[in-house]
């Protein structure tokens, strides 16, 4: 069930690396290798960071009130998606403005700026018990083949109404995440 979470986790925090991906192909930029695995790296030392945070305030805190607490935070951030899903008008999609390659200064800050979601989302999953590790390798992963296969995808038109919906599924799973980690 670990893996399952660890999953779960690492698709959530990592939704936004396919809306950036699919962001730079809608825009003919392409994300090389090299800058793909710069972004992922990035993505994974914050999102360690951010999981080990969470276990030194783990040893803070009685076990039951880490294990709701991490679990409320989870399902908080859901919901804080969901709602953030359901009040954005129809037409807004999650663009960002990129000049025709990215540079590397560019590539760090993309990384920079997915990973920093990733903070609070690994805190509260950490505090939850997730498992560090695969957690953490399952985010690297993630990050990479969201990122690339959002890149290529965003070529085509029909994508459009994924990028829109993106904080809806994010929500979701978050929610789910919060749930499943309570009820362990």
């Amino acid at each position: 069930m670990h893996i399952i979470s660890s999953l779960i986790f690492a698709f959530s925090v990592n939704i936004d690396a396919f809306l950036v991906g699919m962001s730079t192909g809608i825009r003919k930029i392409h994300i090389t290798i090299v800058q793909n695995l710069i972004i992922s790296l990035i993505s994974f030392a914050g999102t360690l960071l951010s999981l080990l945070l969470g276990r030194r305030i783990l040893y803070l805190l009685p076990d039951f009130l880490t294990s709701c607490g991490g679990s409320i935070l989870l399902f908080t951030l859901g919901i804080y998606y969901l709602y953030k899903a359901l009040s954005a008008p129809d037409n807004s999609l999650h663009s960002e403005s990129f000049t025709v390659t990215l540079s590397l200064k560019e590539t760090f800050l993309l990384g920079a700026a997915l990973s920093f979601n990733n903070i609070g989302i690994g805190i509260g999953a950490s505090m939850s018990g997730i498992v560090l590790l695969p957690a953490a390798l399952l985010t690297f992963l993630t990050s990479a083949l969201f990122l690339s296969s959002g890149n290529i995808l965003g070529n085509t038109s029909g994508l459009r109404l994924c990028n829109r919906y993106a904080d809806l599924l994010s929500a979701i799973m978050l929610l789910l995440l919060g749930i499943c980690n309570f009820a362990l």
